[in-house]
């Protein structure tokens, strides 16, 4: 059901796009070791270095005052001509792209690394500015959902709270290290969190410098028995490739244990506790999580985030029908998941359609500075209640992070829960699908909505057409009136 994604994801940019993008780095780490690559980056101001020599002590102390480069060299060409191609990619020290280019030269790999820094010097002049230094990093692992999954990595609460709201599967929790390596007296807290079909061990605590909440330590991946881990564990220099990979036992869902270079190292898990655990797999009576969604067609015919469904075996939605709350059963009929949206449909023996859909589906954008609500059910089933709830805002961007076009910036306040649920303007048009809320200490009602235009890419790939509500009555109704009318499309998305 959950999705975890870093808050800093974020779409590929250009060079071309914002002029003197690396003026914020001091220097450059070459993850594949190249001496030419290091020169030429030389040539135009960039003090390089690659994995295998001495950094500079501030690099090792902040790893984000560096760029982190790699390359990828291939043949190819058509007919007997053959070609040498070159991809290069700059991140930064959240992992984030920030360049990337492609080149070829007919007669080397050197040769079309060259023209990539070329333009690359084109395209910027570089100069040193520290006030640009990335000073936040890896430091806080967010969901871009606004669902219950948002972790503060740098706050322990955040995360038994996390992991109290969501349960647990197999090896997910808090866990410590324990090692009998000379020399070393390294002290880590992980919390160990599923995306995808990886386990991925983010640095809680450390006593290592170099090493912040939210980093990425290792990844662990399940075997053919559950009792075998494939364990990747990495370095501090190059969190894209594991510096040692290794075979690990697992003992109860409590106990990992792995050699590295000789050496055994022990993960002992800390919380939650086995006997307190929600695990989603033992548990299957109780309802895993909630999202929220909103009825568009007479048949039935819901929308909600891919993150509320995804994985899911059993889906309940509950709205006002008849003036009295009903439950039917539903299942997802379709999905976008790089733009976090499900279409699900009621098919349940219950359920005999709805008469009229008083709301218009609007799908022309909105101006920055309107008037928005939002509907849904934060926290449902974790202590705010089954009562719908509503917040409003303003539109206070046409864009989301870095630009996404895919979706709104706005005010209104939105919680665990939300996910899924409805944007309406003040005159009952429906012009978004909230998502995702931007989690930091320094921002606050920094949250984002994806745009009804791209609900109707994933509606006309329908394999029936629907009709979509186009009723404009509730522009002529008071808020609270219009409040009550919508109240009725909006649902509570149960899963398990």
């Amino acid at each position: 059901m959950k999705k975890l994604i870093l808050i800093l994801f974020i779409p590929l940019m250009t060079f071309g796009q914002s002029k003197g993008v690396l003026n914020g780095f001091k220097y450059a780490v070459i993850e594949e070791d190249s001496y030419f690559l290091k020169n030429k980056l030389k040539e135009i101001g960039i003090q390089a270095f690659n994995t295998n020599e001495q950094l500079p002590q501030d690099l090792i102390s902040n790893n984000c005052l560096a760029t982190y480069i790699s390359f990828n060299n291939y043949r190819g060409g058509s007919g007997s001509i053959p070609a040498y191609f070159t991809d290069i990619v700059f991140k930064d020290c959240s992992n984030s792209t920030i360049f990337i280019a492609t080149e070829r030269h007919q007669t080397n790999y050197n040769g079309a690394l060259s023209k990539s820094i070329k333009r690359l010097d084109k395209k910027i002049s570089y100069m040193f500015n520290p006030s640009l230094i990335i000073t936040s990093g890896n430091n806080s692992l967010k969901n871009t959902s606004s669902d219950e999954n948002s972790i503060d990595l740098s706050s322990e609460l955040s995360i038994r709270e996390y992991f109290d709201e969501n349960g647990t599967e197999l090896i997910e929790g808090i866990w410590e290290l324990s090692h009998n390596i000379i020399n070393d007296n390294s002290q880590y807290k992980f919390a160990i969190i599923k995306k995808d079909y990886k386990y991925i061990l983010y640095v809680m605590e450390s006593n290592a410098s170099v090493w912040r909440p939210g980093d990425i330590k290792g990844e662990l991946e399940t075997a053919a028995s559950e009792e075998f881990l494939t364990v990747k564990w990495f370095g501090h220099s190059n969190r894209k490739k594991p510096i040692y990979k290794s075979v690990g036992v697992v003992n109860n869902n409590a106990l990992v244990k792995f050699n590295i270079n000789g050496s055994e190292i022990i993960l002992y898990r800390v919380y939650p506790k086995l006997t307190n655990s929600k695990n989603k797999i033992i548990n299957k009576g109780e309802w895993a999580g909630n999202g929220s969604g909103i009825i568009i067609s007479q048949m039935g015919h819901i929308v909600t985030n891919y993150h509320v469904v995804e994985d899911t075996d059993e889906i309940e939605v509950e709205f006002i029908l008849n003036e009295e709350v009903q439950k039917f059963n539903a299942e997802v009929v379709q999905k976008d998941i790089r733009n976090d949206l499900a279409i699900l449909k009621i098919v349940d023996v219950n359920f005999d359609g709805l008469e009229n859909i008083n709301y218009n589906f609007k799908t022309r954008s909105s101006d920055v500075g309107t008037k928005i609500y939002t509907f849904g059910y934060p926290k449902a089933l974790s202590g705010m209640g089954k009562e719908m709830k509503v917040t409003e805002g303003i539109i206070s961007s046409k864009s989301g992070v870095m630009g996404d076009i895919t979706t709104y910036q706005i005010t209104a306040p939105i919680q665990g829960g939300n996910s899924g649920g409805p944007l309406f303007d003040g005159d009952g048009n429906l012009i978004a699908i909230n998502s995702s809320k931007f989690n930091s200490e320094e921002t606050e009602n920094v949250n984002y909505s994806i745009k009804t235009s791209y609900v109707m890419n994933l509606i006309d790939i329908l394999p029936k057409a629907i009709d979509l509500p186009s009723n404009t009555k509730l522009q002529s109704l008071s808020l609270t009136e219009q409040i009550k009318e919508i109240s009725k499309y909006v649902v509570l998305v149960k899963v398990k």
